[in-house]
């Protein structure tokens, strides 16, 4: 005979019987017996146990409930239905995902009773998680199982914010924080399917600091490592809108991702990007060009089709970078057909390795 079969048993018994029990009796003695027992060994169990009649009203509940969470059940429950005692747990704040929304919750959780389903994961209270499982026996006594779960839900917790920080180290540039070189490599194939299938432009920005090496000989590579973080800071102050990004692409290289960005406008952001740096007053004794830190930025607009390829948005706009940099350097310069149809094998600039 299972726990609940003895317990319906031991608590009809005393309702079926015709007779009162006489104190003292065998059968009187042999039903304390019983209850003491099964009593026992329910608070023994390491579940949380509650048992409610098919009115919905507590008829029996275990001391693991109450360690689970202290004072969810008191003595005076018994015989109090689901609905009354949910709500003065409710006006506890004993359920922090019913908080703001508890007429909502008690809904919700009154029709579930009736509809027996898959185990329910619930937040109480101090961050403490149980696992319910509901089962409902032929003669309407619902069996509410609580099982504490709270190490299993925080170890899941830590670990996937342990795998959302290692996903985030592993396509963020750890120096200067923005986008690495595999994560740019990725939006890009993604944006130009995407911009190719909407017949949408799509712009790219080369920028590359000028005379870099001249500053990290001049100031050292502690200096250099700020003048590249600094940077970035204005460079990705350049990108705002949903899909834009800022990417260190190489070593003192950045790119400047830009989705729907038609080339009037990429060049406006170009121009933004110089104005950010200059106003950034890095010092930089050793650069020919200025007294402070400059950039240099080549700009490639296209609207994909089937003759194109991504890497030749990302060429062109190396090409491009590469006669600002002839040209005088703290510039941008637009790509040209010129520079579209350049063999990507033409020696121009190419991004130094990540220190």
């Amino acid at each position: 005979m299972s726990l609940f079969d003895t317990l319906r048993a031991s608590l009809s018994r005393k309702k079926a019987s015709p007779e009162p029990l006489r104190n003292g009796s065998p059968a009187k003695n042999s039903l304390k017996a019983s209850r003491k027992l099964l009593a026992s060994t329910l608070n023994e169990m390491n579940i949380g146990l509650e048992i409610w009649d098919a009115n919905d009203r507590l008829v029996l509940y275990n001391k693991c409930v109450n360690q689970v969470l202290a004072d969810f059940h008191k003595p005076d429950h018994i015989g109090q239905s689901y609905e009354a005692l949910m709500r003065a747990n409710l006006r506890r704040n004993l359920i922090p995902a019913a908080i703001g929304c508890e007429d909502q919750w008690l809904t919700q959780h009154l029709a579930q009773r009736h509809n027996i389903g898959e185990p329910e994961l619930q937040e109480l209270a101090g961050d403490i998680w149980v696992n319910i499982q509901h089962t409902r026996a032929p003669d309407g006594y619902l069996i509410s199982a609580r099982v504490n779960v709270t190490d299993m839900v925080r170890r899941g917790k830590t670990l996937e914010a342990t795998n959302q920080l290692l996903t985030k180290q592993s396509s963020t540039d750890g120096l200067t924080g923005l986008a690495n070189r595999r994560s740019f490599d990725q939006a890009l194939d993604i944006e130009w399917q995407r911009a190719g299938r909407s017949l949408l432009p799509l712009s790219l920005l080369m920028v590359d600091i000028d005379h870099f090496k001249n500053f990290n000989d001049h100031y050292g590579h502690l200096a250099g490592d700020e003048c590249l973080g600094r940077v970035a800071n204005a460079l990705g102050d350049c990108v705002r809108r949903a899909g834009e990004m800022a990417v260190r692409y190489g070593g003192e290289e950045f790119v400047l991702l830009l989705p729907g960005v038609n080339n009037a406008d990429a060049s406006e952001i170009a121009q933004s990007c110089l104005d950010r740096v200059r106003r950034a007053a890095m010092p930089h004794a050793a650069s020919p060009t200025a007294k402070y830190v400059t950039v240099s930025i080549g700009v490639a607009t296209a609207v994909p089709d089937a003759t194109l390829e991504a890497k030749l948005l990302v060429n062109a706009a190396d090409a491009a970078m590469y006669r600002a940099k002839t040209a005088g350097r703290a510039r941008y310069e637009l790509a040209t057909q010129q520079d579209w149809e350049i063999d990507q094998d033409t020696p121009r600039t190419r991004p130094a390795p990540l220190r």
